[in-house]
């Protein structure tokens, strides 16, 4: 449950990437937000790097 003011949106909402962080790994690629969404990195690899 949020505690935040005003409270973060809810996971269903369109705007659910607004919520606050409530855990970060970078490193890692991943956030938590006080929703319970779980927001990934997405990173991208050329063609030309020979990595697809």
């Amino acid at each position: 449950m949020c505690t935040h003011r005003p409270t973060c949106p809810t996971a269903d909402s369109p705007d659910r990437e607004a919520a606050h962080t409530i855990a970060s790994h970078p490193e890692q690629g991943w956030a938590l937000l006080c929703n319970s969404v779980l927001v990934f990195e997405v990173m991208s690899i050329s063609q030309s790097q020979g990595l697809v």
